[in-house]
């Protein structure tokens, strides 16, 4: 029995190979970050997914132990900070298409036009091959070209931020150092399942219970959208179930009544709400946590 002589070693280094069109495509990585969202339990978190593994980027050619002590202009590396640049780059694009869109407008047109299918056509997985969930892709994969034409859009602005605050027990001197000026809660809060979210959470079901949102219409001259309802767990039913408009910019709020008929046993029931015409798919997905029938 000889053991192997290591100066006569031999390495050979093959050319680089770019594998495209693996499938399937995207997965959720397994340190991708998950909800339920621990603060405010009624807003789905995380809001999107978007490309995170593996990514080649520029990087600080500051030397560091991270890079070994070697100055280094791009690197390679995987995590939610890899993901998070591909979300400002899509923001950025959206912004120069619509210089007038606010920053809830340009998180709107994200997650509501993001796809929750991979390229295999089935529902995105996680790496354990399970079938992912609002918990681990929010709203879904990003989709930037979709994003720029939404059709509609969930816009807020402070005051409802400052309601959604209010309602998860905001001091009138914790509003102020956000203001500068007192404000004051409303008595009661508006609900913070009520706040216009491109998603809908319902953290505390208990019995009936009805959601409101508000969709700004974005297109060109008259439309209708239909409504397609999804859910397993509850009963829920949207009102109206179409909205038609006649010009851009219009307001149309619709609710959502759910009831429940078995409890959830403290894990949430997922499900989604899309208005859809035959150009738009405008959806929102859909987390409902049932605590008492």
């Amino acid at each position: 029995m000889s053991h192997h002589d290591p100066r006569n070693s031999t390495a050979r280094i093959y050319q680089t190979v770019t594998h495209v069109g693996i499938k399937p495509s995207p997965v959720m990585a397994i340190f991708s970050s998950k909800g339920p969202n621990i603060i405010t339990p009624d807003i789905i978190k995380p809001d999107i997914t978007a490309p995170g593994v593996n990514i080649l980027a520029a990087w600080s050619p500051f030397a560091t132990d991270v890079t070994a002590g070697n100055s280094l202009d791009y690197n390679m590396i995987s995590g939610t900070s890899m993901s998070c640049p591909h979300v400002a780059a899509v923001s950025a694009l959206l912004k120069s298409v619509h210089p007038n869109w606010t920053p809830a407008m340009i998180k709107s047109s994200i997650m509501t036009t993001a796809t929750i299918t991979d390229n295999t056509g089935d529902l995105i997985k996680n790496e354990d091959s399970t079938e992912a969930t609002p918990f681990d892709y929010g709203s879904g994969h990003i989709d930037p070209i979709a994003a720029v034409n939404p059709g509609l859009i969930y816009d807020f602005n402070t005051s409802d931020l400052i309601n959604l605050l209010c309602s998860s027990g905001a001091t009138v001197s914790q509003l102020k150092n956000l203001t500068t000026t007192p404000v004051y809660c409303k008595n009661p809060p508006t609900a913070s399942y009520n706040f216009n979210y491109p998603s809908i959470g319902v953290a505390n079901l208990t019995g009936n219970l009805s959601v409101y949102r508000t969709v700004t219409y974005i297109g060109e001259g008259p439309a209708v959208y239909h409504s397609i309802l999804e859910i397993t767990g509850v009963k829920a039913s949207v009102y109206p179930n179409v909205i038609r408009f006649q010009k851009s910019g219009e307001k149309m709020t619709y609710r959502i009544d759910f009831e429940a008929y078995k409890s959830s046993n403290g894990s949430f029931e997922f499900g989604s709400l899309t208005w859809m015409n035959n150009l738009h798919r405008v959806r929102s997905p859909i987390a409902v946590n049932v605590v008492q029938i």
